[in-house]
């Protein structure tokens, strides 16, 4: 292995640190997904992207990744169980090549992956198995490739990748790939619901581009004050996602899973991205637990799980 020495963005050198050594042939990551607390979408910019502005927070849903060392040349993945493909589509494989690339490996690397978050949910399913790849390499490869590299590699592969190498809770901008660590914002206790569509990013943006909708909510500054301030319910009062209306105009399933949060319980029910996922926050495990039971059954997907602090959404556990 010729050391930890690569290029990034614009033929920027990349220093992954002091090589550990050979001290491990396989890691296991864990890969959890996100909601976006607010989300702020700007009018379409004149390369056609927009800007965002959002609070966005890890949640305690999570695939698992196992990387294994292979033959120098050699990216393989496998999805083992859910909606994802194997092989060169599924975003591991890119963040996989990104990574060896740019750190100069002298090695392949093999893939399992197993996946529980569901996808086209705008919970970050693949985005976030991306960055578990090139957290997890980072280690197994013995480099100490800091995190500001690590998330200019991830942006590499998807815009809101970058978000997953800090966790906990995050302030995103730009096209997703400007990350802000905020402190821990209080836990919560949450329901998420997928319903059986799924929805198009590219959709969404181009329907909220035909809204006459002047500016965005704009709401997350004020998140972010109660972020820090650690104040919960100032926070839930925040929820807030341009695409909201859009999607649940659009998708009666949608919109009816918000309704069932509300109705069961729900203090707040936001869309997550450009969805389909939803989500509710309840008051205590317990009524979350009582809401979650009332809606199976009538959902592809309910899940009942809680937001997670910085420490406890690391992705990398050794095995």
């Amino acid at each position: 292995m010729p050391g930890c020495i690569g290029k990034l963005k614009e033929g920027r050198p990349g220093l992954c640190g002091r090589l550990y050594g050979v001290f491990m042939d396989t890691i296991r990551v864990t890969s959890f997904a996100k909601i976006n607390l607010t989300l702020d979408v700007s009018a379409q910019r004149s390369d056609g992207y927009h800007d965002i502005d959002s609070v966005v927070q890890i949640i305690d849903i999570r695939d698992e990744l196992v990387l294994s060392k292979a033959e120098p040349g050699v990216i393989d993945v496998i999805v083992e169980s859910g909606d994802a493909p194997s092989g060169s589509e599924n975003l591991v494989y890119k963040a996989c090549a990104a990574f060896i690339k740019a750190a100069d490996v002298d090695s392949g690397v093999r893939c399992v992956l197993r996946k529980t978050i569901p996808s086209r949910a705008g919970l970050g399913g693949g985005s976030g198995n991306g960055a578990a790849a090139i957290a997890g390499l980072n280690r197994l490869f013995g480099c100490e490739m800091p995190a500001d590299l690590l998330g200019e590699i991830c942006a590499m592969i998807g815009s809101d990748a970058p978000l997953f190498i800090y966790g906990g809770t995050v302030r995103m901008r730009g096209r997703g790939d400007i990350i802000e660590s905020l402190p821990d914002a209080p836990e919560m206790s949450l329901v998420v619901v997928k319903p059986e569509v799924g929805v198009s990013t590219a959709w969404a943006y181009n329907e909220l581009d035909k809204q006459d909708r002047g500016l965005s909510h704009r709401a997350s500054d004020r998140a972010e004050r109660a972020v820090r301030d650690g104040d919960s319910s100032a926070l839930i009062e925040c929820l807030s996602n341009d695409f909201d209306p859009v999607v649940c105009d659009a998708f009666e399933p949608v919109r009816l899973a918000k309704d069932r949060l509300t109705k069961n319980g729900a203090r707040a029910a936001m869309l997550s991205g450009s969805g389909s996922a939803v989500f509710g926050v309840f008051g205590s495990e317990n009524e979350a637990a009582s809401a979650a039971e009332a809606l199976r059954g009538d959902f592809a997907e309910v899940f009942c799980t809680r937001s997670l602090n910085r420490r406890d959404s690391a992705l990398v556990d050794v095995i």
